[in-house]
């Protein structure tokens, strides 16, 4: 879910459309109709006895869904409609477009046979519309956009989650329409997107979840979208083919000319980049009836299992990103080649000089310098004639060697991302706290967690929306809210000779917190960090965090207590069934109510399959002069 930059490559609007709205509405006066109205009556006559604007594609076309009060179509753009009630009354908006296309006094592509030429194709094929009765106008701006798009074959495109970007932690969806050339990357790729500048996190995630975003369609080409994704956010790209016709992909294209500069409200969990894009898929084959099937959450990797399961997929690809390719040939290498390399990108010697390297082992040295060379000018870590001079002398030191030892680099796809958990939580637990035996029910709707296994996840990732668990007594016979954790992320990047991002954290929610050795309340807590993590086939994933932590209570000496502190940690899949986490924590709070906090946790997670686990948990905190030591077996199931 990536920020918007305006424009549709080469896809333009000539007039603005807030002048064509008006055009419009002159245009379907009395006074602007043909003179064939008795024509135009029997159409309007036979769409009502028809009930048109009852018609599943008509709903498509409109984005209409049902809402309490009836039908309301889904953009917001008052330019899209050719009623004033069009937006919540399909019966007008249908009468308005038939009357529309008799309008002699905007011509050309201003006029709606054009302008919205997928609803015009409809009704001209169900009323059997006579074009001889209409105006005579020319699509120059449609025939040309089509003619450069050629739309034969459509493809869902997924890049995989961003986590150093609060706008693409969940992963993107954008369709790529390919014509006869056999170059894909010369193909258009259809985008909706929030149209936002904001660098702030947090204020990007409040916009997003309220709707104070506007989120528009582009068409650009394909490469573009690549070189972003795939080049320089380190972003691994999955590639379904879909099934559709040459018609059906062509009757995408030309809804997809109607939502040009159009504008719906953006909502991060719901009406966001992915739901959006289903409204082309339905349009070029409305029997999909795909949008009807979110309630709620819409996570993009919840599309592609959707469309998965509709049958349209034929096959799936993967695109390593630039970075998994790094990663990927350093691997093959020892820590002398590993070296040479990043000696030949830092320029302190040339690639005519490397010594002591087998003619294999300089072969990948020099690809791997190439790589690199290539990424860092993608982040403008260097300049253009830096790029070029040192580039050319890797490529001409690297044609030497030819093809020696046949050396390969077919990258192992991952597992498929539809493959992995779904993105809500259901989960069942007992324990034992301190000798109370406790029965705990918890839900979250999204997403994924460090202890969930991470096939086709982000290893490192944690995204965690709204989880909430409340825990029965036994002892006091009560029921109480435990969590309420409204945001739970982690990042853990591991540095390595080629990568040195950083890892971070931000937790904000509600919690139990200890205050004596028999009594705990609920909590606000706010709780960032930042730090470093690294790989290796000893200790797993593991990392060290420096972070604050604000707790805010009444029950608190002046309500608050602020402080600063540490954690460790280290995530390892002991088999493919089988994965331990376990972390400490050290906090001293400073200010409010001094104390200090000590916190060790380990889980054991246990996977049954795709959509079930178990988890064993122990726990021991320690807060001023009281502590607690936990146990907790918990059942979990994706949904």
């Amino acid at each position: 879910m990536r920020h918007l930059r305006k424009g549709y490559g080469y896809i333009v609007l000539s007039l603005p459309l807030f002048f064509f709205l008006i055009a419009v509405n002159l245009m379907i006066t009395p006074s602007a109709i043909a003179k064939d109205n008795t024509y135009l009556d029997n159409l309007l006559r036979e769409a009502e006895e028809r009930k048109l604007y009852n018609d599943r594609y008509w709903d498509v076309l409109m984005h209409y869904k049902h809402s309490i009060a009836g039908k309301k179509s889904l953009i917001d753009s008052p330019a899209f409609f050719l009623n004033p009630d069009g937006k919540k009354n399909p019966k007008s908006e249908l009468e308005a477009t038939i009357k529309s296309f008799f309008a002699e006094d905007v011509m050309n592509d201003n006029h709606p046979k054009c302008r919205f030429i997928a609803r015009y194709t409809w009704l001209k094929d169900v009323l059997n519309i006579d074009e001889t009765r209409l105006p005579a106008v020319t699509c120059k701006e449609f025939n040309d956009a089509m003619s450069r798009v050629n739309p034969k074959q459509a493809v869902f495109i997924f890049p995989v989650g961003y986590m150093n970007s609060p706008a693409s932690m969940f992963g993107h969806t954008l369709l790529r329409i390919d014509s006869a050339y056999q170059s894909k990357l010369i193909s258009y790729a259809a985008n909706y997107a929030a149209w936002a500048n904001d660098k702030n996190g947090f204020l990007y995630a409040f916009k997003g979840l309220f709707g104070y975003y506007l989120g528009y369609f582009t068409i650009l080409p394909y490469y573009e979208k690549v070189q972003e994704y795939n080049e320089l956010e380190q972003r691994d790209i999955w590639e379904y083919k879909l099934n559709f016709s040459e018609e059906e992909v062509t009757k995408m294209v030309m809804h997809l000319w109607e939502l040009r500069d159009i504008y719906s409200y953006y909502y991060f969990l719901d009406e966001n980049c992915s739901y959006n894009l289903l409204f082309l898929l339905e349009a070029g084959r409305p029997s999909l009836n795909i949008t009807d099937k979110f309630h709620g959450w819409v996570i993009p990797k919840d599309t592609i299992r959707v469309i998965m399961d509709s049958g349209i997929v034929v096959s799936a690809e993967f695109r390593p990103a630039k970075a998994t390719k790094i990663k990927y040939i350093a691997s093959l290498m020892d820590k002398g080649s590993r070296d040479l390399t990043l000696k030949v990108v830092n320029k302190e010697i040339k690639p005519e000089d490397i010594k002591g390297a087998t003619p294999d082992e300089k072969i990948r040295i020099l690809d791997l310098s190439a790589e690199i060379t290539q990424y860092d000018y993608g982040k403008k870590l260097m300049t253009k004639v830096e790029y070029q001079k040192q580039f050319l002398s890797i490529l001409t030191e690297r044609s030497k060697l030819g093809k020696t030892g046949g050396i390969l680099y077919n990258i192992p796809a991952p597992v498929n991302p539809e493959e992995g958990h779904r993105s809500s939580l259901a989960g069942l637990g007992v324990g034992v706290k301190n000798n109370n035996l406790f029965y705990e029910l918890q839900y979250r709707p999204a997403y994924h967690a460090l202890a969930d296994f991470d096939d086709g996840y982000i290893e490192g990732s944690q995204i965690v929306f709204f989880n909430t668990a409340f825990r029965y007594y036994s002892e006091d016979n009560k029921l109480r809210l435990n969590d309420l954790d409204l945001i739970d992320i982690v990042s853990l990047s591991p540095m390595s000779d080629f990568f040195k991002s950083p890892s971070w954290k931000v937790k904000t929610g509600f919690t139990r917190k200890i205050f004596s050795k028999d009594k705990e309340y609920l909590i606000y807590q706010l709780n960032p960090g930042g730090g470093f993590a690294f790989n290796n086939s000893l200790t797993g994933l593991t990392y060290c965090m420096f972070e604050t932590s604000l707790n805010v209570s009444g029950r608190l000496e002046d309500s608050y207590a602020f402080g600063p502190g540490a954690s460790i940690g280290s995530l390892r899949l002991i088999t493919d069934y089988w994965k331990i986490n376990v972390s400490v924590k050290a906090i001293s709070y400073l200010l409010g109510e001094k104390h200090r906090l000590y916190e060790g946790r380990v889980i054991q997670s246990f996977k049954i399959n795709q959509n079930n686990s178990v988890n064993l948990n122990l726990t021991e905190e320690k807060v001023s002069d009281a502590n607690q030591t936990e146990v907790m077996l918990n059942w979990n199931h994706y949904f």
